[in-house]
């Protein structure tokens, strides 16, 4: 009986860096809630009625600030290589896109320079298709990342 050897699976994770995770942030709504609400009834009991509508006007601003913030706190690129396949997830805000190719058809081209980190990602392509990564990376990183990358494709053909 012959044995089958399967490449081993290759995975690649960039996440953002950030402190509070989505729950975090809503603790800390919660508690700057009870913690503005506290000091507005207060004010209001000794008779500072305007306190309440910038109080009001407060917590709808931060609300918003860490709502934006939470919304991107689970961001992620993920790429896998298992065998002759290139999994590609990207994970942005709500919108979570999957890509499947066939390894050996894929090019991985360097970012073209270090100026702007927006702009200078890594672009993996199959035929038409081009998909951009690397933006929670350092752009200093991404050269080496694209270069690790495409020398795992290239052990995978083997």
């Amino acid at each position: 009986m012959a044995e089958t050897v399967s490449s081993p699976t290759k995975v690649w994770l960039m996440k953002r860096n950030c402190s509070f995770t989505p729950k975090q942030v809503g603790l800390f709504y919660l508690s700057m809630v009870c913690f503005s609400s506290v000091i507005t009834i207060y004010f209001w009991w000794q008779g500072a009625w305007m306190v309440i509508p910038f109080s009001v006007i407060e917590l709808l601003v931060l609300g918003v600030a860490l709502l934006i913030y939470a919304r991107h706190a689970r961001d992620y690129e993920k790429i896998t290589l298992e065998g002759s396949e290139l999994f590609i997830e990207l994970h942005l805000g709500n919108r979570f896109t999957q890509y499947r190719w066939n390894a050996p058809w894929v090019r991985i081209n360097d970012p073209e320079s270090l100026k702007d980190q927006k702009k200078d990602l890594i672009g993996i392509e199959m035929g038409t298709e081009v998909v951009k990564i690397g933006q929670f990376i350092l752009a200093e990183k991404r050269a080496d990342l694209a270069k690790e990358i495409r020398q795992a494709v290239r052990l995978s053909l083997h």
